[in-house]
Formats: structure tokens, C-alpha cells, sequence
């Protein structure tokens, strides 16, 4: 059986829609490929967080039809941002193992879940669905 996305990914590349939503989205897709592979290679803790501007602009340039997909992965870094930044903890020196110790149990638990929340299937599938979007219609992926 096939995912939601995927059938409507197929049907939109079936039906010829897309139009200028489409080609806008691909020419953002292109634009921040360098961005994303720079991010994505990265070795700093922190540096998943840089790729929110960029995600932001692809929500805001997608095809309606990957806007939620887009939403759930951002509101999903979002969050785990936020629960660090409450807890006063620096993206960048963040190291879960010793980190964490040091922290407030409600602090802890609100990264911890934060950071679940990210990690769930539902965000995993959105991510990869949207992958597979830039590869199949826009012939690109998101990072080189």
C-alpha cells in the first residue's frame, strides 16, 4: 500500500499540475541545495537549528499538498529549540549525555520529549515524503 503522499505526489505528476507552485518551489529547492548539504555534513551539535530559515522558505514556496509535511518537521525543531532555550542550554555545546545531568528535571524532561517528538515516525515519514517530492518532481534533492 502506498502512502497518502505518494499517491498524491503521483497523482499531481500524472495530472500535469504543479504550474508555477511547482517550478517556484523547485527553483527554491535549488537555491538552498548548498545550504542544506553545508548543514547536513555539519559536526556541530547545533547546526541541525540552521536549517529552519531554509525549511521555512520551502514550506512558504511548496505545493499546498507538502505544506503540513513541511509544518510538522519545522514545529517539530521548533520545539526542541525552545525547550533548550528555556533551559538556558546553548544549541551548540549541547551534549545530550552530560548535558542533561546538570538540568532541572522538568527541563530535562521537556528536551528529552522534544527531542522524542522529532525523532517520531510521523515526522520521519514527513521528511522522507518530502525528500522523495524534490527528487521525483523537482528532480533535485533537497541536499547534495
Amino acid at each position: 500500500m502506498r502512502s497518502p503522499l505518494a499517491l498524491v505526489v503521483a497523482a499531481a505528476l500524472l495530472s500535469g499540475c504543479g504550474g508555477d507552485a511547482t517550478s517556484d518551489y523547485c527553483e527554491t529547492v535549488k537555491e538552498h541545495q548548498v545550504e542544506l548539504s553545508d548543514i547536513a555534513a555539519s559536526t556541530e551539535p547545533g547546526a541541525i537549528f540552521g536549517v529552519l530559515d531554509a525549511y521555512r522558505d520551502l514550506r512558504d514556496a511548496s505545493p499546498r499538498d507538502l505544506r503540513d509535511e513541511w509544518s510538522q518537521v519545522i514545529g517539530r525543531l521548533e520545539a526542541l529549540e525552545a525547550a533548550l532555550d528555556a533551559a538556558g542550554v546553548d544549541p551548540s555545546t549541547y551534549d545530550p549525555k552530560t548535558t542533561l545531568k546538570s538540568l532541572p528535571a522538568e527541563e530535562r524532561s521537556a528536551i528529552q520529549g522534544a527531542a522524542r517528538d522529532l525523532g517520531d515516525e510521523r515526522v520521519v515519514a514527513a521528511m522522507a515524503g518530502i525528500e522523495q517530492q524534490a527528487l521525483d518532481v523537482c528532480k533535485a534533492p533537497l541536499s547534495q
